[in-house]
């Protein structure tokens, strides 16, 4: 075989191999690594869902666990309620959740007492909620899906899935055990609850590539993400899952489903039986490795190439640099560094002997050319470095955004036990004053301080939901368009003008009124706006200028600014401002989560929000809403 071939050979194997190892083996870590890092998401997805649920469910049993109290009091003089107040109770604990779609009250057989609280028809105007509306049939089957032993023994159980209403949706029977005076039979308080609110944030969650689906114990189809490719109660079969029945352990695995290899992240709700299940497509999360795969592929393509160009033309060169050193060696070795080779022939001896003469300038040419190819490398080098270091910080940023998220999910879980915990004495103080007005008559000179009572609880409940708002992500469903120039005039005179000034601070003020008006809640808006003044006021300690400013820096976008001339933030500091009990402040009192609420509101408004800071020049805030018709843009 000729030199050029050979040399052509060598350096696709010494360029194109060992870059095809590498983009193989490059490929394998990544599909490994990007399973692992979807596995988890799922996982956490699945478990966040199951405590929703769990939450949810156990938030309706305990409101009906209260109402059993009031069922006390409308006895007379020890005797046992009549027909009509337990009709009317049924009624207040129906009236106490639109996710109540059936109320009873059976004895120990599971016979009915008195008619069950329901709707057949929609209600004539909105006091009334947005109950579901069930038909009389469905309402008879309601005693039949009861436990009634299980509750008679345990105090309260959670009953089969059944389909009921007009819409035909899943519901959850939940039954409470009532013990009245010692000699009293119990009694068994039952509630059909709609499962359409689970259903709607499983489908908020759901995307075109990924499914959310809640099972009963019998691994049947209750609620789905895309609930337009499922029908209710339809059999659902699991990897590690017996028929008929749920796995009793989480687990995460990989199976068909649905026409589709998916990657399944399954979590159990023991408390009421049901079980959550996050399936995302394998073919669309593993999308980025299949995109490197080509790329490898593509490159280890041009690679063999370009191997082969320059081992073609390197072996040109080599074949004549080759003869010319032989029969130069031979010159040298006797000493004659500058003879000639005398050209005896045509052949290729003599062409070799013709390229020895100009060796040297071939030498100062190859040497330029491996001095290019040198500048060329290191060029190489340097972008490579920089590639590197993006990448490092894109990661770095995306690790700081997971364990942001983790630390807001753990205090959103604190505060929904703690909002648990108030709601539910507050249910029942509601529920009393609600009847002590319904007995009360027109005129009463009790009847305003019970009114007061009951609009105190309702502003209690209120305030309840609002610390559960900061669990949940924002639907949107509560908001409405509202004028920012207001909301920052009123945050200004909540801090107190005066208290400003006789700390020493003068307060700028750029803000036209009216301002293009932003969809949102305004009060929560403020409450941001509140804190950032309050966090500005504390940076200037010796007094300062506090500047809000806004701005319109595109057509459909609305930027504030607050500035402050403080003492700054320190920049190993600043990327840690809005994690949840991180603070810089000695007293005591600052628990370091004033910015993760103000990083929570401005996240659920759909705005963004980005601080700069220097150290002893002071820290200034921007935050950017879309204004009204322009959501998108932030999106």
């Amino acid at each position: 075989m000729k030199l050029l071939p050979k040399f052509a050979l060598l350096s696709i194997g010494v360029a194109a191999v060992p870059l095809a190892i590498a983009g193989y083996s490059s490929i394998r870590v990544s599909q490994a690594a990007l399973r692992e890092a979807i596995e988890g998401h799922e996982v956490l997805l699945a478990r966040q869902i199951s405590e929703y649920v769990s939450s949810h469910l156990s938030n309706l049993q305990a409101t009906m666990s209260v109402e059993t109290r009031i069922l006390d009091l409308t006895r007379v003089g020890g005797a046992l309620p009549t027909a009509e107040a337990l009709r009317k109770f049924l009624q207040l604990v129906y009236h106490q959740s639109d996710d109540f779609s059936v109320v009873a009250l059976l004895d120990t057989e599971g016979q009915p007492l008195v008619p069950a609280a329901f709707q057949s028809v929609a209600p004539r105007n909105d006091s009334f909620g947005t109950h579901e509306i069930v038909p009389a049939a469905d309402v008879a089957r309601l005693p039949g899906h009861v436990p009634v032993e299980a509750v008679l023994r345990e105090g309260s159980a959670v009953g089969s899935i059944f389909v009921a209403g007009s819409t035909h949706i899943p519901h959850v029977v939940l039954a409470t055990r009532y013990q009245g005076l010692a000699d009293e039979d119990p009694r068994i308080i039952v509630a059909a609850v709609s499962l359409r609110r689970i259903a709607a944030h499983l489908a908020s969650l759901s995307s075109v590539d990924r499914d959310i689906v809640l099972l009963d114990r019998e691994s049947r189809t209750v609620a789905s993400g895309r609930a337009a490719g499922s029908t209710p109660l339809e059999p659902k079969r699991l990897p590690q899952g017996k028929p008929g029945s749920l796995p009793s352990t989480w687990f995460v695995a990989e199976y068909p489903s649905h026409d589709h290899a998916v990657v399944g992240a399954y979590v159990p709700t023991p408390a009421f039986g049901l079980g959550v299940v996050v399936e995302r497509w394998v073919e669309s999360a593993l999308q980025p490795a299949r995109r490197l795969t080509w790329t490898t592929i593509y490159w280890v393509g041009v690679a063999a190439f370009v191997a082969a160009v320059v081992g073609a033309a390197l072996a040109r060169s080599l074949a004549s640099r080759v003869g010319t050193l032989v029969q130069g060696s031979r010159h040298i070795a006797q000493g004659k560094l500058d003879a000639e080779i005398e050209v005896a022939s045509n052949d290729e001896l003599g062409e070799l002997a013709k390229s020895f003469n100009s060796m040297a300038s071939s030498l100062s040419a190859a040497r330029s050319e491996i001095l290019l190819r040198t500048v060329e490398i290191k060029g190489w080098n340097v972008t490579l470095e920089k590639r590197v270091e993006e990448k490092t910080k894109e990661l770095r940023d995306a690790q700081d955004l997971l364990l942001r998220s983790r630390s807001l999910a753990a205090i959103g879980s604190l505060g929904a036990g703690v909002a648990h915990e108030i709601n539910n004495p507050l249910t029942g103080v509601l529920g009393l004053a609600q009847i002590l007005m319904a007995d009360l008559p027109e005129g009463h000179p009790a009847r305003p301080l019970v009114k007061d009572i009951e609009e105190q609880a309702a502003r209690i409940q209120g305030i309840v939901a609002n610390l559960l708002r900061f669990s949940q992500k924002q639907s949107g469903e509560h908001f409405r368009p509202f004028d920012l120039s207001e909301a920052i005039h009123d945050a200004l005179e909540l801090c107190g003008p005066k208290t400003l000034a006789d700390a020493g601070i003068a307060v700028v003020k750029h803000i036209p009124s009216p301002s293009p008006p932003i969809r949102g809640n305004a009060l929560q808006v403020q409450a941001a706006i509140i804190q950032l003044i309050q966090n500005a006021r504390a940076a200037m300690d010796s007094g300062g200028t506090l500047t809000l400013e806004t701005t319109r820096p595109e057509d459909k976008l609305l930027r504030l600014r607050v500035s402050d001339t403080g003492h700054g933030i320190k920049p190993e500091q600043l990327s840690r401002i809005f994690d949840p009990f991180f603070t810089t402040k000695a007293q005591r009192t600052d628990t370091g989560i004033g910015l993760s609420m103000v990083h929570k509101i401005i996240e659920d408004h759909g705005a963004t929000i980005r601080v700069e800071s220097q150290v002893g020049q002071g820290t200034t805030f921007w935050l950017t809403f879309p204004i009204a018709e322009g959501a998108s843009l932030l999106a």
